[in-house]
């Protein structure tokens, strides 16, 4: 699969980095290449946020690429175009199975686990007057973000493992799929991201959108079928106009870096998250919370040895069958 060569260097982006580490900078030539997001999505907020603090505490530079998301990561990754990058793990999964359409049955093992960043879910919405429910998203047309995110990926497993099949799933940037939806080319939008979703709260304001739950029974269904998703709730209030919690699925968004990554690099790229996750949050509120390490390597995703010495030093329990070089 061929990717559109675009890169951001450097980030607009001004924070009130910590400087500790500086001092001790690993061998790197030129830049580190993270693949980020589109606009609308969380992974264009928080790759720069962290790159940043890569730069000020190890000197390393990092550029960006605005890729569609996950799976198109992955796929820089694997083709080695990029050493850096953020995943869910529903997609890393996939990538690691060579399930899913968008891996053509190939097994991406060039990648890594780094740190386990925030939790994302599938936020699922339509126009007030539109559809309801999850059934009624069968036959009709939906919108599931950008090409190479986590929507495109998983929401048609997600949907097909509940016998719901969409007449057309369409890829395209977040904002013009919900004015799409607003305007009533779509039926629905569904997509992955940290909630709220910037796309679907900006939109949200000022207009009436009907947020479309999953039942416990849907819920559990899908994350049997989706190896990587679990039940969660968007507590009332995630959305402005939302006044009820609303069930959904949702998966844990990771930091991925490339396999063959000097370990003393990997170490710090992932130091400098876990020592300033209060700067992280600041960008992406959902990174408040420290997220847990089993639910990636029991996806079957294994972590970095460098960044796994970081994480034992962080705190985090990690055994020695979920690192591999």
């Amino acid at each position: 699969m061929k990717l559109a060569r675009r890169g951001l260097l450097g980030a607009a982006l001004s924070l009130p980095l910590a400087q500790a580490g500086q001092s001790a900078q690993p061998p790197w030539r030129g830049a580190l290449i993270m693949g980020t997001g589109r606009p609308g999505g969380a992974f264009a907020i928080f790759g720069p946020a962290w790159g940043q603090l890569v730069k000020n505490t190890t000197g390393i530079d990092v550029a960006y690429r605005a890729t569609g998301g996950s799976s198109a990561n992955l796929l820089l990754i694997d083709e080695g175009t990029a050493q850096l990058g953020l995943s869910t793990i529903a997609v890393a999964a996939q990538a690691r199975a060579g399930t899913g359409s968008w891996t053509a049955g190939v097994k991406l093992n060039s990648f890594r686990a780094l740190f386990p960043a925030y939790s994302s879910a599938l936020q699922i919405i339509s126009t007030q007057n539109g559809i309801s429910s999850l059934a009624a998203l069968n036959g009709v047309e939906i919108g599931v973000g950008p090409d190479g995110a986590s929507g495109a990926a998983a929401v048609p497993a997600i949907l097909a493992s509940l016998g719901i099949h969409p007449s057309r799933v369409e890829t395209s940037d977040y904002e013009e799929q919900v004015k799409g939806m607003l305007e009533g080319k779509l039926a629905a939008c569904a997509f992955i991201g940290a909630p709220p979703l910037p796309a679907i709260a900006a939109m949200a304001m000022g207009r009436k959108l009907r947020l479309i739950g999953f039942s416990l029974a849907q819920a559990a269904q899908a994350a049997r079928a989706v190896p990587g998703l679990s039940r969660v709730v968007l507590p009332a209030n995630t959305f402005p106009g939302q006044n009820v919690d609303v069930g959904t699925v949702g998966t844990l968004n990771i930091a991925v870096g490339a396999a063959s990554l000097p370990d003393n690099i990997a170490q710090a790229v992932t130091a400098a998250a876990l020592k300033n996750r209060h700067l992280l949050s600041a960008a992406v509120p959902a990174a408040a919370q420290t997220p847990p390490v089993q639910p990636v390597y029991e996806a079957g995703i294994s972590f970095h040895p460098g960044a796994a010495k970081a994480l034992r030093e962080a705190g985090f329990s990690l055994p020695r069958h979920a690192v591999q070089s």
